[in-house]
């Protein structure tokens, strides 16, 4: 039986104190890989410890799956996570944790782009990047990859599959050696949303920031596993450092294209009128409600875009339209021999907002 691993990641960030007393800023990329040996197994336990962490707190559980922005405001938070994590922990086989930390005395700045200036025999304008713009420009985009990536050395093709939640950046090292080999890989967008495995990444990457902040512990090596002693020697962890430069900074002036490892069906959604946002219809109810019902079904949720999208349309896939004019391009679309499942989001809006 395959395994899954699912990884997410975000940005980890601290106001220190210097030595000499002057205030100062500790940036880091922080992610969790969480593999388990059963998919369906996993999925009805992650239900049982999500019902059980929303009763310990007097409340029930609206999604099927949750990340971290959906419970942030809660009074008691810190309660939810601490009970998911105990009733949780025996349905893992293992919890995988990553974090940059590179040493600045080393390398003032970082080469990038450098097959570009090699294949196109020019020179650069700008061809290196500080370490805080290496990760707010690549890491923070590419850092899914970068994780799976490190795990490649410790595991065989054919006995994991790689669930990712959706990221970007321009290619490097660690995305093609994903791409090349025998690994298989798929990517969620909203995947802490919709695939509890990732969720399940992503609740724990927010309660180990938690717990170090209230101890006021460094993000080192040491610190990590004793701030997560329900999961014991599961936890296994990877600092990524300069040696691993040369395999995560940008080598082509190309973005990293996800789009043909989407897990079908997809949920394209067509907003139909374009002065409506797309930032604002990600955020909304609406939009939630459907990645969560999307991840019931199995499928994944993202925006239709025309010039990118229509090649990896495939039988079976739903056209979620929010009002006539989206459904009108579905309907276009079928006749040029395109055909979606039509899908009406007002079945998404929650009452408040109807």
């Amino acid at each position: 039986m395959v395994s899954i691993i699912g990884i997410d990641s975000r940005i980890f960030i601290r106001n220190i104190k210097r030595r000499d007393g002057s205030d100062g800023h500790f940036q880091s990329v922080l992610g969790i890989a969480v593999k388990v040996r059963d998919y369906l197994a996993y999925e009805k336990a992650y239900q049982n410890a999500i019902e059980k962490a929303f009763s310990s707190i007097g409340l029930e559980p609206n999604f099927q799956c949750y990340c971290i922005n959906d419970i942030k405001d809660f009074d008691k938070k810190e309660m939810l996570l601490d009970i998911f994590a105990q009733e949780i922990a025996n349905h893992v086989q293992k919890i995988h944790v990553f974090y940059t930390l590179f040493s600045k005395k080393q390398l003032a700045e970082v080469k990038v782009f450098g097959r570009t200036a090699k294949e196109n025999k020019i020179k650069l304008a700008k061809p290196t990047r500080t370490y805080e713009e290496l990760i707010n420009e690549q890491l923070l985009h590419s850092f899914n990859a970068v994780c799976a990536w490190r795990l490649t050395d410790y595991l065989s093709p054919g006995t994991i599959e790689f669930h990712l939640d959706s990221y970007g950046g321009n290619i490097c090292e660690a995305q093609e050696v994903l791409d090349s080999g025998d690994w298989t890989y798929f990517v969620y967008p909203g995947g802490d949303c919709c695939n509890p495995v990732i969720s399940t990444a992503d609740l724990l990457i927010g309660l180990l920031d938690d717990r170090l902040d209230k101890k006021k512990l460094h993000l080192l090596f040491d610190n990590i596993r004793p701030a997560l002693p329900e999961f014991g020697t599961k936890i296994l962890v990877y600092p990524i450092i300069n040696k691993h430069l040369p395999y995560i900074t940008p080598l082509k002036q190309k973005p990293i294209n996800l789009f043909t490892r989407i897990n079908h069906p997809v949920f394209w959604v067509f907003k139909g009128d374009t002065l409506i946002n797309s930032g604002v219809l990600k955020r909304s109810d609406m939009y939630r409600n459907l990645l969560d019902y999307a991840g019931t079904q199995y499928c994944v949720v993202k925006l239709f875009e025309k010039t990118k999208d229509i090649d990896l349309v495939e039988s079976g896939d739903y056209g979620a339209y929010l009002n006539s004019k989206g459904k009108e391009i579905i309907e276009s679309y079928a006749k040029l021999g395109i055909h979606f499942k039509p899908f009406d989001l007002d079945a998404m809006v929650p009452k408040k907002h109807k």
